[in-house]
């Protein structure tokens, strides 16, 4: 992590009596923020610091009502209010997601099989700026959403070789892409974003089935050789239906501890748990600085992989550019290995 601005530590308190002491003084007496309002700040400085390149963030869990598209769709929002905008949230899951239904924001009607159709075009040098804009959902916090394919005549589900264009679409459009990758983790889909993700994001709830489920698909990417995704990843985890003993937070909590890179809690929300579009600013101050925290401690992570800035790469012959900093490889199409870079067009 970056060094924060030194205002972050000396700046007067705004939070509890400190903040109301310099209130009520006008002023005159200027006390330092508490531990728990300097950790937000450090936070703050954290989810904002530089990234040089483009990112991948993976949101993926398999057991369903883990709160994938609820992770992905808030991480979207609150990196995008972090650092200005420029971040994409992918509905990528292969049953029909409901990204789209819980954004804020719910035009235009287009899917990511209208972005496919148009690929041709968009990455010629005749595409204007603004054209990406038919086929996401501009929010109020500055994200927007891509949403999935939710046609059911359509005869084939979108695989890696249709990831692969999508990637370099957002690639050129935003700075970061959070994909909710669903819960099937055999599917060709799920497997590129193994392959391409610089981060994973994993949601739980504090039931036995949920945690049980998502160890199990950190020990199915570890077969794969994807071990630093999970030695790095950021685990979330809310309550679950019921309220589970002591002992099994505890041993739920330690089991991610010894396996990822952070575990971090999140408080109930009912804006969150209601299954309706989710407005970031209704959420409860408790909910949006636990999720400040989680944008920290990802963007932590994405920082650490290093992108070559393009004036330090060698001359090549290629006829296109590779869509991530360095190339990720995959052994083919149906494992974790065909190169995710491949285009099956070219750069005009």
């Amino acid at each position: 992590m970056e060094a924060p601005s030194p205002s972050a530590a000396t700046a007067p308190a705004r939070w509890g009596w400190r903040g109301r002491l310099r209130r009520l003084s006008g002023g005159l007496f200027k006390p330092k923020p508490g531990d728990a309002e300097l950790q937000y700040r450090l936070a703050e400085a954290a989810a904002r610091q530089h990234l040089g390149g483009s990112r991948l963030v993976m949101v993926a869990s398999p057991k369903g009502g883990s709160g994938t598209t609820t992770a992905t769709l808030v991480l979207a929002h609150t990196l995008a209010v972090a650092r200005g905008g420029s971040v994409v949230a992918w509905d990528n899951t292969d049953a029909r997601g409901n990204l789209g239904d819980r954004a804020e924001v719910r035009t235009p009607a287009t899917t990511v099989s209208h972005l496919l159709a148009a690929a041709e075009h968009l990455v010629t040098s005749a595409t204007a700026a603004g054209d990406m804009a038919h086929y996401l959902r501009s929010q109020p916090s500055g994200a927007e959403v891509l949403v999935g394919d939710t046609d059911p005549a359509r005869p084939h589900p979108v695989g890696s070789g249709e990831c692969g264009r999508i990637a370099v679409l957002l690639e050129r459009h935003a700075r970061l892409t959070v994909i909710d990758s669903g819960n099937d983790v055999h599917t060709d889909r799920f497997r590129w974003a193994v392959a391409a993700a610089d981060c994973l994001v994993v949601p739980i709830t504090l039931d036995i089935d949920v945690a049980q489920a998502a160890s199990w698909m950190l020990d199915t990417l570890l077969v794969g050789g994807r071990s630093h995704l999970v030695a790095n990843a950021v685990v979330l985890v809310r309550p679950g239906m019921t309220t589970p003993p002591d002992a099994t937070r505890l041993r739920i909590l330690e089991h991610f501890h010894a396996r990822c890179g952070v575990v971090l809690e999140i408080p109930h929300d009912p804006q969150l748990a209601a299954g309706a579009p989710i407005a970031i600013d209704r959420l409860s101050p408790a909910t949006r600085r636990a999720w400040v925290m989680v944008t920290a401690a990802v963007t932590d992570q994405l920082a650490a992989v290093r992108r070559e800035r393009p004036d330090q790469r060698r001359a090549t012959t290629h006829s296109h550019p590779p869509a991530r900093g360095a190339p990720v490889v995959r052994q083919d199409s149906h494992g974790l290995g065909a190169s995710v870079t491949a285009r099956p067009f070219r750069k005009a």
